[in-house]
C-alpha cells in the first residue's frame, strides 16, 4: 500500500524515471560519503583546534589567580598581546543559557563538548557573534571573565567548499546524464509518434535507430504495419470484387423485372433486388480504404454548421446543442469520414426513434459528442458486441438499415478510431433510448 501510494508522486515518463534512477543513487552516496566525511572533519578538526586553544585560556585562567591584584590588568594586556586574543572583566554573564548557538553550526556542538569538559568554571559560550566565539568564565570574587577569540582559531576556514564541489559535480553530471538520456529516449519516441499515427491512418516515413533493442523493437513494428497494410488491402480487393461481380447480374434482373409486365410478384422481386443492392453498398463502404482522405483543420463551429447542414431533412425531430468555450479552436479530422460516421449514427437513431438530440461538447483536451434517441435502445450485455462488423441485433432492434448486414456501427466506429477516438455505447438518461457518444482528440 504505501509502495502504490509512492508511485502516484513518481515521473511517468520513461525519461523522467530513467534519469530519477542514475541521479538519485549518485546524490544518496555523495549525501552519505559527504556526511560520513564532513562529520569526521569537522570533529577531528575542531578538536585539534579547540584543544591548543583550551591551552592557552587555561594558562590565562590559573596565572590570573595566582598574580596580585594590581598587576592583574597588566597581565591581561600582556596575554592578549601573545594570544591575539580580548580579555574583559565583566561583573556578570551577559545570557542566563549556557550556550548559545545556530541550530545549522554543526562544528559547534563538538566545540562546545570540548570547552565545557576542558575549561574550568566556565558559565557561558556564545557562538552567535559573527566570526567571534564568546566565553565566559567564573572568578573567584563573583565576577566574570570574558574570552573574545576569533572563531577560526577553534573551526576549520571555508568548510563549505566540499560541499559547494559536490553540488557542482551532481548538476555537471547530471547535465551530461540529460543529454545522454534524451539521446536515448529520442528513438522510442519516434517509434511511439509512427505507431499512434498509423493507428489513425497515417503511414509516417520511420527507420530504426537507437540501441539493438529498440531497434528489434522498430524493426517488429515495420514488419506488423506492412502485414497490417497487406490484410487490409486483401480485405479491400476481396470485398469491391465480390460486390463489383454481383452488381452486373443483379442490374441485369432489375432490368428484366422492369421491362416485365408490373404485378405482385414482380414488385417483390425488384424489392427483394433493391435490398441486395443496399447490402452491396454496405459491403463497398466497409471495404473502402477510409484512410486516403487527409486530414484538415476546421473549427468547432464550423463543424458544426457543416453536421447541421446534412441533416436538414431531420430538422423537426433532430434537437441540437452545443457547449462550447472557443468556438474559433481548431480540431484536426478528415471531414468526409467524420460525416459519414455520423450520419450512420444519426440514420440509426432516427430508424428507431422519434426524437433525436446531437450535443457537441468542448472538453480541454477532447471533443466530445453525443447522440442520442428515444428508441428501443440495446440491452447492456450486447453492446460490446453491437460495434462487431456483421453483427445484427435482431432481438432487440437492429441497429443498421432494416435488412442491413451489421456494418453501420461497425463503419462509424473505424472511422472514429482513425480520428484516435472511440465509441461508446449506452443507454440515454434524458430520452430512454441508445446514447452514441464518440470522442476526438483537440
Amino acid at each position: 500500500m504505501k509502495y502504490l501510494k509512492l508511485k502516484k508522486y513518481l515521473p511517468r515518463s520513461f525519461f523522467g524515471r530513467a534519469l530519477l534512477i542514475i541521479i538519485l543513487p549518485i546524490i544518496f552516496l555523495e549525501a552519505i560519503i559527504g556526511f560520513a566525511f564532513i562529520q569526521r572533519y569537522f570533529e577531528q578538526v575542531t578538536t585539534q583546534l579547540a584543544k591548543s586553544t583550551v591551552l592557552q585560556i587555561n594558562y590565562v585562567l590559573d596565572r590570573y589567580d595566582n598574580i596580585l591584584s594590581e598587576e592583574r590588568e597588566v597581565f591581561l594586556d600582556k596575554m592578549e598581546t601573545k594570544f591575539d586574543l580580548k580579555l574583559t572583566i565583566v561583573e556578570q554573564a551577559s545570557q542566563k543559557n549556557f550556550v548559545q548557538k545556530y541550530a545549522y553550526d554543526f562544528s559547534g556542538i563538538t566545540l562546545i563538548k570540548i570547552l565545557r569538559n576542558d575549561v574550568p568554571n566556565i558559565q557561558h559560550i556564545d557562538l552567535k557573534t559573527n566570526g567571534i566565539v564568546n566565553i565566559f568564565t567564573l572568578l573567584p570574587n563573583n565576577s566574570y571573565l570574558k574570552f573574545e577569540i576569533e572563531r577560526e582559531r577553534f573551526t576549520a576556514s571555508n568548510p563549505h567548499q566540499l560541499l559547494v564541489l559536490m553540488v557542482l559535480l551532481t548538476i555537471i553530471l547530471g547535465f551530461l546524464l540529460l543529454m545522454v538520456l534524451r539521446n536515448q529516449i529520442k528513438p522510442i519516441k519516434t517509434l511511439a509518434s509512427a505507431a499512434e499515427a498509423f493507428g489513425k491512418g497515417q503511414s509516417l516515413s520511420y527507420k530504426p535507430t537507437g540501441s539493438i533493442e529498440i531497434r528489434k523493437a522498430g524493426s517488429a513494428f515495420l514488419e506488423m504495419r506492412k502485414r497490417i497494410e497487406r490484410q487490409i488491402e486483401q480485405r479491400t480487393q476481396m470485398l469491391s470484387g465480390v460486390s463489383h461481380d454481383l452488381r452486373t447480374p443483379l442490374t441485369r434482373l432489375k432490368l428484366a423485372l422492369a421491362l416485365k409486365e408490373e404485378d405482385a410478384e414482380a414488385k417483390e422481386m425488384l424489392n427483394d433486388i433493391q435490398i441486395m443492392q443496399n447490402i452491396l453498398d454496405e459491403f463497398l463502404e466497409f471495404s473502402k480504404n477510409q484512410q486516403t482522405e487527409k486530414v484538415t483543420a476546421i473549427s468547432i463551429i464550423a463543424l458544426y454548421e457543416l453536421l447541421k447542414n446534412q441533416s436538414l431533412n431531420l430538422q423537426e425531430k433532430l434537437e441540437w446543442r452545443i457547449n462550447l468555450k472557443n468556438r474559433e479552436r481548431k480540431v484536426h479530422l478528415r471531414q468526409n469520414n467524420l460525416s459519414r460516421a455520423l450520419n450512420n449514427l444519426i440514420e440509426n437513431a432516427d430508424c428507431y426513434g422519434s426524437q433525436i438530440k446531437v450535443s457537441i461538447v468542448e472538453k480541454q483536451t477532447r471533443l466530445l459528442i453525443h447522440v442520442e434517441d428515444n428508441g428501443p435502445g440495446i440491452p447492456t450485455e450486447k453492446i460490446k458486441e453491437a460495434v462487431k462488423p456483421f453483427v445484427r441485433l435482431d432481438n432487440s432492434r437492429n441497429l443498421n438499415k432494416p435488412h442491413g448486414v451489421g456494418l453501420g456501427l461497425s463503419i462509424a466506429s473505424d472511422l472514429i478510431k482513425i480520428h484516435g477516438g472511440n465509441l461508446h455505447l449506452k443507454k440515454s438518461k434524458n430520452l430512454g433510448g441508445l446514447k452514441a457518444s464518440l470522442t476526438l482528440p483537440l
